[in-house]
């Protein structure tokens, strides 16, 4: 254990722009691990979230890091996104003078086979075996024959694990064998469904129920929906069990610790990185706030609390601190920060919609960064960067020219689209309180507007006393708009050249 005592441990999650459901795991299974007091310290990095992948590495303190991708395959993410986001380029790779070791991803691991029988067993435990079909449900792609293999070979071992069942299949969304012609497939009288995913998002909620035929595709957010608790399901004919996401297991938290552990074994890792030298990003802020700076975004921090060293609220809270609703433990920020007042997802942090009615009360700079870094990830650890001039700032074009899947369209936008999209869609008049740092390209700066002139703080609020927010690259939300004007660009073109 001494040997993880200076490193860091980063897990990388897919998120969504779209539902708040879909983390929930990955911080569950961080927590998890961070409880074990393993590492000197546990981040969280997303590819449709914050932090982004290009940012995370910022605030993290250890020159030493081990990065979990927290997927459920070997394929398209974990063998070429996540690569390619953390500039890696193999198993351990230098990268910004920091030491990092890329793990395998947790749905490889032997327990995944445990995992999914408990969750069989937990949905369906009095269902005769002998009777029913299995089928294992993963996502499918055309982009990496590897994103497949995973679902397979879990069905293989779980045919092996239970030889009682009629037959297991290995189904997909995308790709043969489709898990909407799943009738077609199970000769007994029961079914037993598991979604092989991480976590309970808008694919184990809403895709498949909708594929299996008991969901429709309107109906209540994710989040509220209550489709495992209403097993079993009488449809096509046969008796249906449905059962949750199998990444929701605590377990897996254990999964990611030992991939660690596996890497350094199979690696022959023996020599730890030295531990980090100088002030930590906490003892940096701490001297930061000493010195006077007490916002940042829509929150106050105030020094001047009788219950402890640190305190933060919504900043229009401030006189009215002895009715809100108190919590000691930094890690609740994440609660907080990921819906807004009425009850829409905060995916993009720099928001100007945080909700009001509590209070933190810190007891150290450790405690106030870790808070701080959950209501606006990594925005302190990239203003250091910037006045220190090793921050990295990623233009538009590159960004777009990066993505993939059905947002590789994004790129395609025209500069004169891209300016008219930026004051459309960022600066605080469209809820956005975060500075532009970036430009269409080296060549091509942004056309003067309130979104790209806007300083990163609220107005009112004292510079010298915040912490500015950056937008070090467009976001994902940016990404999206920009794929949907791209199209209407495009679809413009086509009626131009062919009015009839």
């Amino acid at each position: 254990m001494s040997a993880l005592s200076h490193t860091a441990l980063l897990v990388v999650g897919h998120g969504s722009t779209e539902n708040p459901d879909s983390s929930k795991p990955y911080f569950d299974h961080a927590a998890a691990v961070r409880a074990q007091g393993i590492f000197a310290e546990v981040h969280l990095a997303f590819w449709k979230e914050e932090p982004s992948l290009r940012e995370v590495l910022y605030q993290i303190d250890a020159q030493e890091i081990y990065v979990v991708p927290d997927f459920i395959s070997e394929g398209y993410f974990t063998q070429e996104v996540i690569p390619r986001e953390l500039e890696l380029t193999g198993a351990t790779t230098q990268v910004h003078g920091k030491t990092i070791h890329y793990c395998p991803p947790v749905g490889v691991h032997p327990t995944m086979t445990t995992i999914l029988s408990q969750r069989v067993e937990q949905e369906a435990p009095e269902v005769p075996r002998e009777e029913t079909t299995l089928f294992v449900v993963g996502h499918g792609t055309a982009l990496n024959d590897n994103t497949t293999r995973a679902v397979i070979d879990q069905a293989n071992l779980l045919a092996k694990r239970f030889p009682e069942f009629a037959a297991v299949h290995a189904t997909f969304m995308e790709q043969e064998m489709f898990i909407e012609d799943w009738d077609k497939h199970c000769e007994t009288p029961y079914a037993v469904v598991v979604p092989f995913f991480i976590a309970d998002g808008l694919h184990s909620y809403q895709d498949i129920p909708v594929l299996l035929g008991f969901e429709e595709n309107e109906g209540l957010p994710a989040s509220q929906k209550d489709i495992f608790r209403q097993n079993p399901y009488q449809i096509r004919g046969k008796t249906l069990y449905y059962t949750s996401a199998i990444g929701i297991e605590p377990a897996v938290g254990e999964v990611i610790i030992d991939q660690v552990h596996s890497f350094r074994e199979q690696h022959a890792v023996t020599d730890p990185v030295p531990p980090t030298k100088g002030p930590s990003l906490a003892q940096r802020l701490a001297d930061i706030v000493a010195g006077g700076v007490n916002h940042i975004g829509e929150i106050a921090i105030l020094t001047d609390h009788e219950q402890a060293p640190y305190a933060l609220c919504q900043y229009q809270d401030i006189a009215q601190q002895e009715t809100l609703k108190v919590s000691r433990d930094p890690f609740e920020a994440h609660k907080i920060a990921t819906l807004a007042a009425d009850g829409h997802f905060r995916f993009t942090k720099g928001e100007l919609s945080l909700k009001r009615g509590w209070l933190f009360l810190l007891e150290n700079a450790e405690d106030l960064r870790q808070a701080l870094d959950l209501f606006y990830p990594a925005s302190f650890a990239l203003w250091i960067a910037e006045q220190e001039g090793r921050l990295q700032i990623q233009n538009l074009r590159p960004k777009l020219q990066r993505q993939t899947g059905m947002y590789r369209y994004a790129h395609t936008i025209s500069d004169e689209g891209a300016q008219k999209l930026i004051q459309k869609v960022c600066g605080p008049s469209n809820c956005c309180v975060k500075k532009i740092l970036w430009a269409l390209d080296e060549n091509t700066p942004l056309v003067d507007s309130p979104a790209n002139t806007w300083p990163g703080h609220l107005s009112g609020v004292d510079p010298q006393k915040t912490i500015p927010l950056y937008c070090r690259e467009a976001c994902n939300h940016f990404v999206s708009q920009a794929r949907k004007a791209a199209k209407a660009e495009a679809d413009a073109a086509r009626v131009e050249k062919n009015p009839h």
